[in-house]
């Protein structure tokens, strides 16, 4: 778990070689379990195995990262209306508190990583309500490939606040118990932060 979330996060950027015997002695454990795990991240498409190189962490190109934001859309639309179907209303009132003035606040003054872990809280939250065990292993999956890329569009300037508003929006949908306007707004949010990604692609990628 640890190799995969430095991949997803870039402490391992695209490009680097990972050697069994370094990441054995790293990690303290033997080059047949390494060696699974490599496994397990390239089916993952962390990472590919090539020719007289290795593994190496693999990278994204922008028809591919378009892609995954196209299957968020969906999937965690889909994940919204099933949670605001199957959760109790006064579920989300915390975090209708979470996303309001002081989430503002904090914004303004520049505590984007505040925002970030709730947005983060939010999705595990709906995602357990939707209890769509196919939908979370594929966002699970994808989300770890456009970790970076998600969290650089959420960095840009006015991004987060925007974002703030449309999530606030969404949960009053989904407090009404409106699953189908909540659905609609969750996919407005990510079709927006598509936008912005195309909009600032030279600085983001």
């Amino acid at each position: 778990m640890e190799m995969r979330t430095r991949i997803a996060e870039h402490d391992l950027p695209p490009g680097t070689r990972l050697q069994e015997l370094d990441l054995a002695h790293q990690f303290n454990t033997s080059r047949t379990v390494i060696r699974e795990v490599l496994g397990t991240l390239e089916q993952r498409g962390l990472i590919n195995r090539i020719p007289n190189r290795g593994a190496v962490v693999a990278r994204l190109d922008p028809k591919e990262i378009y892609e995954i934001f196209d299957i968020r859309e969906a999937l965690e639309g889909l994940c919204t209306r099933q949670a605001t179907m199957n959760a109790p209303p006064e579920t989300w009132d915390p975090y209708i508190e979470l996303f309001g003035p002081a989430m503002e606040k904090a914004i303004v003054e520049g505590e984007v990583e505040q925002y970030i872990a709730a947005l983060e809280e939010l999705r595990s939250e709906t995602i357990r309500w939707a209890d769509n065990t196919h939908a979370a292993n594929f966002l699970d999956l994808v989300l770890d490939k456009a970790r970076l890329i998600k969290r650089r569009v959420t960095l840009l300037h006015g991004r987060a606040e925007i974002g703030r508003e449309m999530h606030l929006e969404m949960l009053k949908h989904m407090r009404a118990g409106d699953a189908a306007g909540a659905e609609e707004i969750k996919k407005r949010i990510i079709s927006s932060a598509k936008e912005w990604l195309e909009r600032y692609r030279s600085f983001i990628m």
